[in-house]
């Protein structure tokens, strides 16, 4: 079918949902358009698809210019012989039609563009159609597909300014869609702003390709075997981290498969015992005792060896050296290089190693993998069942040396079960409260203290408290606003905090003292005046899209009847230099006169952003996003 323009009644169309691209409501106000059209007619043709009833017609692009006339209708300001040119297309190349129209207009909003771009796939295109088809790459498409299987609520929350786009790519490493809902419920405001908490939460319990056990295995094998992973599209790294391994099951299996090939050599070595572990940490490793080896000369071949292993790894950490700093290809290959050297290294000295005959058949090996990707032996292990055994080869017998022993801890039945344990501690903890609930100058003092420390210290001194688990979170303000270390709240906060670091003990060396004695000494009026302070940097609010709805931090500002405009002024740094010139012109309108913003239209762009900066001084005008909503 070739695409025509007709001319139809507008009583005859509707706006489509089966091909409308765009769901997100545009800007510009109804009432706004309505005049355009009817002081300039339609400049610009709606499209339109053929309706399943007789006569009638589907609006799939200008949806917006469709209510328009409608509302002009009901005015009484649309002629009614007037029809409504249109451009009829097919419907198979409808929602086409709606994506072209909308992208090649005002933007569309992202989540109505990759939900739109799915729907096309859905229709039977294929993701190299439809990349070729709007000029973009495969792999833009592949994420505009991976944003669209989120969570619908997760795009809802995108859509209504309450998540930023990077936060909604983070949800993106789950295809999990429950678990996308449960980690955002869970997510503290805060946490919702930061995607790489986003992403951790995600993928706390998952395996990488940069694994150890993976590397162990390698991703080829892996996926030769019938595994699968999955990529994190928007992932800044390029190496296994961003390649996620969804069969865990398989990889686990093929590990033990693998390493039960490995160990024999191991189980040669004459070990009383010989355990095979996918990993394992240093709590593990504490529960075991040790026998020490002794060590033989080495051979003339082996030091050979050992030289030029040495020599080999030495050019190679050379050339790792001068490697450039985006070549991390070459880097990661050298890497593996000088990883191998050092292993064979190791192997040819732990060979020269001896171990008494005597502790051979009581102690026994760990073999596991290695965060490298390479099998790792733990040779000379006691387990707490042969302490006694241990302790006897230790002696030696008939004149032979004993063997170097440190036992391992002897097994005991603890006094407490965890169940009593957790009961008792408990009940501690209440009782504290109950004695800090009756003591509030002590409670205040702890406090303040504690989010002291939080807040104005950093590194090794702000770690730990005082006992309580209170602690405050700040919004990063100077990153999301260049302007405000300069601003009038700026300055006032800075002011501040500097008089409370002042009264703060520090010691000897400069470094912070004993907070809460500090705290303790303090009168009431002094740690309340503390307290407004640091609750105050805890205040939280940064949007990352516009709404008209009000926020928490609005409630917040109203009750104590905030007046932002005592606090901010727009200028070229702090507003106008951030919009266009048509802005500036109706910013000067609205708060000055029509008077001083004439002037505007006939001046370049810079020379109307300080003139605008000069006509607003002290006029308290502000714009709706920082203004105290209250509903």
């Amino acid at each position: 079918m070739t695409n025509t323009i007709i001319d139809l009644n507008p009583t005859k169309l509707t706006v489509s949902l089966r091909y409308q691209a765009r769901k997100t409501p545009g800007q510009k106000p109804l009432p706004e358009l309505a005049d355009s059209i009817a002081a300039q007619g339609l400049l610009q043709n709606i499209v339109v698809a053929k309706a399943k009833k007789r006569g009638a017609y589907e609006v799939v692009a200008g949806g917006r210019r469709l209510q328009a006339i409608q509302l002009l209708i009901a005015d009484g300001r649309w002629p009614e012989d007037q029809q409504v040119p249109a451009l009829l297309v097919a419907g198979d190349s409808a929602l086409e039609a709606s994506i072209t129209e909308n992208v090649q207009r005002e933007a569309m909003h992202p989540a109505d563009e990759f939900e739109a771009f799915a729907a096309l796939i859905e229709q039977g295109k294929t993701i190299e159609d439809v990349a070729a088809r709007f000029g973009v790459s495969p792999h833009v498409v592949k994420r505009w597909m991976r944003l669209a299987s989120v969570a619908p609520e997760l795009i809802a929350a995108y859509r209504a300014g309450e998540m930023a786009l990077d936060a909604l790519m983070a949800f993106s490493v789950s295809e999990d869609r429950e678990r996308q809902s449960d980690v955002w419920a869970g997510l503290s405001e805060w946490e919702r702003a930061h995607p790489h908490v986003i992403r951790n939460r995600l993928t706390e319990d998952e395996l990488t390709a940069n694994s150890g056990i993976t590397r162990y295995i390698g991703l080829d094998a892996y996926h030769a075997a019938g595994g699968r992973s999955f990529r994190d599209l928007f992932a800044d790294e390029e190496d296994g981290r961003s390649i996620y391994i969804q069969d865990r099951t398989l990889i686990e299996q093929l590990a033990l498969a693998k390493l039960d090939t490995e160990v024999e050599a191991i189980r040669a070595e004459g070990w009383g015992w010989v355990s095979v572990a996918l990993d394992t940490d240093n709590e593990q490793l504490r529960n075991y005792g040790r026998t020490y080896p002794e060590s033989r000369p080495l051979t003339k071949a082996e030091k050979k060896s050992i030289s030029e292993l040495g020599a080999q790894r030495d050019a190679i950490e050379e050339k790792m050296d001068a490697v450039v700093d985006d070549d991390g290809t070459r880097w990661l290959e050298l890497e593996q290089a000088f990883d191998d050297l050092e292993a064979q290294i190791e192997n040819i000295q732990d060979a020269a190693q001896q171990w008494p005959t005597s502790i051979l058949a009581v102690a026994g090996a760990l073999v596991t993998i290695g965060s490298e990707g390479r099998m790792k032996v733990w040779r000379g292990l006691i387990r707490p069942e042969d302490r006694q055994d241990a302790a006897h080869a230790a002696k030696g017998e008939d004149g032979e040396a004993g063997a170097r022993v440190s036992l391992p801890t002897a097994k005991t039945r603890p006094v407490h079960s965890e169940r009593l344990m957790r009961q008792l501690t408990a009940n501690k903890v209440g009782i504290v409260a109950a004695e800090l609930a009756t003591k509030p100058a002590t409670a205040l003092a702890v406090l303040v203290a504690q989010l002291a420390r939080k807040t104005l210290i950093s590194g090794y001194y702000g770690c730990g408290s005082f006992g309580i688990g209170v602690s405050t979170q700040q919004e990063a303000l100077e990153q999301y606003a260049p302007d405000f270390a300069e601003s009038k709240a700026g300055q006032e906060l800075a002011r501040v905090r500097q008089h409370w670091l002042d009264l703060m003990p520090t010691d000897e060396s400069g470094e912070t003292g004993n907070l809460l004695q500090w705290a303790l000494g303090q009168d009431t009026a002094t740690l309340l005046d503390f307290l407004a302070y640091l609750v105050a940097v805890s205040v939280q609010g940064v949007q990352h899209q516009e709404s008209t709805s009000a926020t928490p931090l609005d409630a917040l500002a109203a009750i104590d009847g905030v007046d932002p405009a005592r606090w901010w002024e727009p200028s070229a740094e702090s507003y106008l230099a951030h919009v266009s010139k048509d802005r500036i012109i109706e910013v000067v309108t609205e708060g000055a006169d029509e008077a001083a913003a004439a002037p505007l239209a006939k001046m370049k762009k810079g020379e109307a952003v300080q003139a605008a900066q000069q006509a607003l001084a002290g006029r308290g005008w502000l714009p709706d996003i920082l203004r105290i909503r209250v509903e």
